[in-house]
This record gives structure tokens, C-alpha cells and sequence, in this order.
């Protein structure tokens, strides 16, 4: 896969192994913003650092690089002209990521609850239950660790069934 397969404006969480061998349900989560294959987009995500959290959200041409990436798994299409409120989102909790209980995927789910919100009668993520989003991605996920573990290339694309693409 390459960033032309990508869809422009989508909104992709990210799964990366762990452990070799991988775990099952044993993920580093994350978010990617697909802008254009010119440009490739901005990975979100937060990470440890020392016994706390640090936000680590970039621009990146290369997301099918990254290190024991699984795949990226497209939930959501951003309305052209979102963009900055997107951004602004993902970067809503990056001064309370030392809260306790905080992890990868808390972090994760805390942005997409305020995407699942309506502003001016639209709403980013259109998925009733991000519980069930969340067993859909690890279901995928754990698919498809093995090989990442084993660096299997392409690393695959999908499409939740749960929000309205």
C-alpha cells in the first residue's frame, strides 16, 4: 500500500504491535489524518515518556513506515474545510494526558467521543457505539498482528462497517 490508496480528508486509527510475538488485544493506538499522497498527513498519538504521557503529533509522508504498524484502519471522511477543528480536537486533551488511567487507547477514545459530537449540524465520526468500534479495530487488529510482526508488506488498509462510510 502507498498513500494514493488512502482516501483524502480520511481519518484512520492506527494499530501498532507491541510485543514479538504479538499479544492478542495488545496494541499502541493512535490516529492519522490523510490529507493528499503530495503531502501524506499528520499521525496523532500520545506515548510514554518516562512514568508519564507526552502528545507526539506530526506531519508524516511516511505512515506506512512506522515502526510494528499493523495497519490503518479508516473510520471517518473530514469534511473539506474541518481540517483545523480536526486538528484543534486532537489536541484537546494534550495538557491532561498525566490524568490518571490515561493510556494510548483511553487517549484515543476521549478524542473520538468529542468527534462523534455535532457541530454546525455535522458530526466527524458517525459511530453510535465506540465500544463497538473498539472490538471491530481488535478484532482487525489482532487479524493482522502476526504479520506485522513478521513485517509482512503491504501492511493493509480497512474500513469500519460501523460508521457510516
Amino acid at each position: 500500500m502507498s498513500l494514493i490508496d488512502l482516501k483524502a480528508n480520511g481519518l484512520y486509527i492506527l494499530l501498532f504491535i507491541r510485543n514479538y510475538p504479538p499479544g492478542s488485544n495488545d496494541f499502541h493506538w493512535g490516529l492519522y489524518f490523510h490529507h493528499n499522497p503530495n503531502i501524506g498527513g499528520t499521525k496523532y498519538h500520545v506515548k510514554q515518556e518516562g512514568s508519564g504521557w507526552i502528545a507526539d503529533h506530526a506531519p508524516t509522508v511516511g505512515v506506512f513506515k512506522s515502526f510494528l504498524l499493523v495497519g490503518l484502519f479508516r473510520i471517518a471522511d473530514v469534511p473539506v474545510g474541518w481540517e483545523s477543528h480536526l486538528d484543534q480536537t486532537m489536541r484537546a486533551y494534550d495538557n491532561r494526558l498525566n490524568s490518571p488511567g490515561i493510556t494510548c487507547r483511553v487517549w484515543v477514545f476521549w478524542v473520538l467521543a468529542l468527534l462523534q459530537k455535532p457541530i454546525a449540524g455535522k458530526i466527524i465520526l458517525k459511530c453510535d457505539s465506540l465500544q463497538s468500534l473498539e472490538t471491530e479495530v481488535k478484532d482487525w487488529g489482532n487479524a493482522n498482528a502476526s504479520s506485522a510482526a513478521d513485517n509482512d508488506q503491504p501492511r493493509p488498509l480497512a474500513a469500519s462497517t460501523l460508521c457510516g462510510l
